[in-house]
Formats: structure tokens, C-alpha cells, sequence
């Protein structure tokens, strides 16, 4: 008992991001949502990964496992994942959709959020690694990218960076918590949320 009491501010903090994340406009996922879709170019990038909750799970819990790692891991974790989802991005562009991306894009919230019951030291080791992941992301981006390349392409990776680093602020909010309970709530908040968008 007196470990749950002294993790309730930490687990109130996460309770409350969680639950701004779930009222964000949309819950729509990304190859459906309309607002997605009803812009070309750059527009349609800034809402694509917004729109999906799918993908603005994932994002914010890899910002989230970064948080109490070194600057370096930091840096390194931005741009292996930047990496990643411009080399999914030109995949899609020129295979088309899978339904093997649809599986991992969800898979990778799964794995983001069990990263979060080790260590900072051993997440900051496994961050340019899990970012790998996030491939399967910008795979679906290029394959549902509408307008120009280069106006869609500037836009989700905008919209990338910005969910990575509102999971930071995510990822603050639980670190209070005792490790494995921070896996266990940002696991179940994103299953659910990923639940309810159908």
C-alpha cells in the first residue's frame, strides 16, 4: 500500500496526459480519417499522423521512452527515428500498402510502451534500435500520401517531431511511477485508446 501511495502523484500525472491524449479531436485512424484526407501536400501530412491514433500513440510513447535518458541517447533516438520514417516513408511511396505495416504499427506501441519498465541507462542504449520500428509508420504515411511529395513529406515528419516531443512531457509525468507500473499504464492507455478509434 504504501508504494501505490507514494506513486499517486506520478500516477495522477499520467492519468491526466493519458486522458488529454483521448480527447484530441479526431479518433479517427489514419487510412480512414477524413480530415486526413481532405487536404493535399502539407496539410494532409500535419494531420496524418494527428489523425491516426495509431501512429500518434506510437510516436508519443517513443518520446515518452526517452525520457531519462542521456542527451545523447536523446539526440541519437530523434534521429534514428526521423531516419526510420523517411525510409518507410519512400518504401511505401514505391511498394504500396501492407497489411504486415498495419501489424507492426501496432506492435510498436506495444514495444514503446514495455521499453518503459527499464532503466534510462538501458533505454537510451535501445532507443536508436526500437526507432527501426517506427519505419512501418512512415511506410504508411508514403502509402496513402496525397498532393505533393515534398509538401506531405515536410508535413508528417513535422507532425512526427512535434508527438514525439509532446510524449516527452508524457514521458515526465510518469516517470514518478515504479517502472513496471509505468509500462503497465502507458500500455493500457494506449490499448485502449487504440481500442476506441476502432
Amino acid at each position: 500500500m504504501d508504494s501505490i501511495r507514494n506513486n499517486m502523484p506520478g500516477f495522477r500525472a499520467a492519468i491526466t496526459a493519458s486522458v488529454l491524449v483521448a480527447v484530441m479531436p479526431t479518433m479517427a485512424m489514419a487510412h480512414t480519417g477524413e480530415l486526413a484526407h481532405s487536404h493535399g501536400g502539407i496539410m494532409a501530412g500535419l494531420m496524418h499522423p494527428v489523425t491516426g491514433l495509431d501512429h500518434l500513440v506510437a510516436l508519443m510513447l517513443f518520446g515518452a521512452l526517452l525520457v531519462g535518458t542521456s542527451r545523447k541517447a536523446q539526440g541519437l533516438g530523434f534521429i534514428a527515428a526521423g531516419a526510420s520514417l523517411l525510409v518507410g516513408f519512400v518504401a511505401g511511396m514505391s511498394l504500396g500498402m501492407s497489411g504486415a505495416m498495419e501489424w507492426l504499427i501496432t506492435a510498436s506501441a506495444v514495444v514503446f510502451a514495455a521499453a518503459l519498465a527499464f532503466p534510462g541507462s538501458l533505454r537510451g542504449r535501445m532507443a536508436a534500435v526500437l526507432a527501426a520500428v517506427l519505419a512501418a509508420h512512415g511506410w504508411a504515411h508514403g502509402a496513402e500520401m496525397i498532393g505533393s511529395v515534398a509538401g506531405f513529406g515536410a508535413g508528417f515528419m513535422a507532425a512526427s517531431v512535434l508527438l514525439m516531443l509532446a510524449g516527452m512531457l508524457l514521458g515526465k509525468g510518469l516517470q514518478p511511477l515504479a517502472p513496471a507500473l509505468r509500462a503497465v499504464v502507458a500500455g493500457t492507455a494506449a490499448t485502449l485508446l487504440m481500442l476506441a478509434a476502432g
